[in-house]
């Protein structure tokens, strides 16, 4: 009867269909997540930063070198704390507070910056350097750390309002697959860049790979995250050695995360204009 031929046929599809599950499964290939075809950039970023404490302090180290084989060693220790309410800035319109002091090397131990991430204008950033013995209002947006090849807008926490965000096609670094994202900084971050190509790695939303170009479109530095050194505190992935390579000056800074405390008590007296004048 030809109903039972469809019958059969059915039948033997479905079984073939197990079975090829069943050998995926062996392998340790998964099937590809249908949920994850439907993210945009901008979801795929905010997962990004929902993979953060929501304060902490870290201690780096990052080692600078030329072609010409100069080297130099930069030692900083940095608190950050997150005040928002969920998904809301705080009462005074503040995200996220950012105090960065120097140890290393002697000539500009004590030195600070204090960064303020507003929810609607402009960050506040405040300087302090020994020297002057005084606390200076300034712009961070193309400061170098210090002679590295990372600038401060490298090194400080982003906020998901600091961009808008396209998703690319799917791709793999390092053997990992990952999500490719464009980011173009809104007008209000005054990014020094004109946008970034961003690899995410898809099992444990960490970036791999960012790739920045500047206000002419060119591509000036390349970040890369060595994925065998993420390590995982309190639930939360951290890259633990990265380089950025500066693409022009062919220079390249190793930074290093030497010491990190999770979710510590920061008050907002952690973050006030004195402590940058505190030795």
């Amino acid at each position: 009867m030809r109903w039972l031929g469809w019958l059969e046929r059915a039948l033997l599809a479905a079984a073939f269909s197990a079975a090829a599950a069943a050998a995926l499964a062996q392998t340790g290939d998964a099937a590809p997540d249908a949920g994850e075809s439907r993210l945009t950039g901008r979801e795929i970023y905010a997962r990004v930063l929902a993979n953060r404490f929501d304060s902490f302090v870290q201690e780096s180290t990052m080692e600078s070198s030329d072609r010409g084989g100069k080297h130099q060693v930069t030692r900083l220790r940095m608190h950050w704390k997150d005040f928002k309410r969920g998904d809301e800035p705080a009462s005074d319109g503040v995200l996220s507070k950012t105090l960065v002091k120097y140890f290393h090397p002697f000539e500009i131990r004590h030195s600070g910056y204090l960064v303020i991430h507003n929810h609607d204008r402009t960050s506040d950033q405040f300087v302090y350097l020994p020297a002057r013995r005084k606390v200076v209002r300034v712009s961070l947006r193309s400061e170098s750390v210090y002679g590295t090849d990372f600038s401060f807008e490298d090194i400080l926490p982003r906020e998901l309002q600091d961009a808008s965000y396209r998703r690319l096609g799917d791709g793999a670094v390092s053997g990992r697959g990952t999500f490719t994202i464009e980011a173009t900084p809104t007008e209000i971050a005054h990014s020094e860049y004109s946008r970034f190509l961003i690899s995410v790695e898809k099992e444990r939303s960490v970036v791999l790979r960012t790739r920045y170009w500047d206000g002419s479109g060119v591509a000036v530095k390349e970040l890369s995250v060595d994925p065998e050194a993420i390590r995982e505190f309190d639930g939360v992935w951290v890259p633990m050695r990265m380089t950025m390579r500066h693409l022009l000056h062919e220079t390249t800074t190793e930074l290093e995360v030497t010491d990190i405390e999770p979710n510590p008590e920061l008050s907002q007296a952690t973050f006030a204009l004195r402590r940058l004048e505190s030795h």
